[in-house]
């Protein structure tokens, strides 16, 4: 009887072991793969073909991750949490994550490993984007933005729009602007404030573009010592007079429009939007006219969203939403 009882107890542990082992094997198996597929550098490639190449392998990982994430979507966190892991399959690592758990958890991962990438080894014209939309859902992203201004040569183009040329301001602005503003704008003030800081001159303008009391007052306590005169002066011009928009007399849109339309767009819906400003091209003058303070935070997330589409139209909206929130903020009686 003892004998079968110990058969027995062994058969269990046996059999709650497996799983722990086969978990095991899949991981050892999986790092192999990782090895194998990232075992370069993209910025070191040297002709098309060999790029052909290693995107079909890379490919080729993606979708045998895909075929089986219930083993190897663990195996892919494990290893991304590694430290010795190779940089190049901990940023690619992370797309393919968010793309199988789109969890807040998984984007703050995809988020650490975009802010400590070398952005020698990234595409630019993903990279970007992809932190503008982390902004907008929410997260601090002023970690990647002043590596963005800190880089010496940051640039890259948008085919989709003629090959657009984004530079340091324009890229600074998709990132910090897709940001609520109580991140965006003390973030931006450290760096204003920090002489000889390769992206101090872009932080300012930013700053003048937050629309918010803390920017300005920001502003106009900084000690602008090291800053060319060319910017003082824009400083100091914009901030004693400020390009305000006169409310029109008989709005030709309600407010129940604007908070329909910009309620729609909170929530990633443009049609409304998109038609009011159609059918009003400078709608902005009945903005002013029929919103109020209470009506300032959908505004700003409004303009938030828009510019995490990170394209030249997006920027031109936001052009257009921070002087409706300049008006708004500083019109006689306007709360602050």
């Amino acid at each position: 009887m003892a004998r079968l009882l110990l058969v027995l107890a062994t058969a269990v542990l046996c059999a709650a072991a497996a799983p722990a082992h086969a978990a095991r094997r899949a991981c050892e198996e999986f790092a192999r793969d990782v090895k194998a597929t990232y075992n370069f550098k993209p910025s070191r490639i040297k002709n098309e073909a060999e790029s052909d190449a290693r995107s079909a392998a890379m490919d080729r990982f993606w979708e045998k991750v895909k075929a089986d994430r219930k083993n190897l979507l663990p195996c892919l966190r494990a290893a991304l949490k590694d430290p010795e892991s190779d940089p190049w399959f901990r940023f690619d690592g992370s797309n393919l994550l968010v793309s199988l758990d789109p969890s807040p958890a998984s984007k703050a991962e995809q988020l650490r490993q975009y802010t400590a990438v070398d952005l020698g080894e990234v595409n630019l014209q993903v990279w970007v984007p992809t932190l503008a939309r982390l902004g907008a859902e929410g997260f601090d992203v002023s970690a990647a933005g002043e590596r963005w201004l800190a880089h010496p040569n940051p640039v890259y183009y948008l085919p989709r729009h003629g090959a657009y040329k984004v530079e340091r301001f324009l890229g600074a602005l998709f990132i910090y602007g897709s940001m609520d503003e109580a991140q965006a704008t003390p973030a931006l003030l450290k760096i204003a404030g920090t002489a000889g800081h390769p992206g101090r001159e872009v932080a300012l303008a930013l700053l003048l573009m937050q629309a918010t009391p803390e920017a300005r007052r920001g502003l106009k306590a900084d000690n602008l010592a090291g800053v060319s005169p060319e910017t003082q002066a824009t400083l100091r011009a914009r901030l004693e007079r400020l390009s305000l928009i006169a409310p029109r007399e008989k709005p030709r849109t309600s407010r129940e429009q604007f908070l329909k339309a910009f309620g729609d767009a909170s929530k990633g819906e443009w049609g409304a939007f998109l038609s009011l400003t159609r059918e009003v091209p400078d709608g902005e003058s009945d903005v002013v006219a029929v919103l109020g303070a209470e009506d300032l935070p959908l505004v700003r997330k409004v303009r938030r969203l828009m510019i995490a589409n990170a394209n030249p139209h997006a920027a031109e909206y936001y052009v257009s939403f921070t002087q409706i929130l300049d008006t708004m903020t500083l019109r006689p009686g306007a709360a602050k």
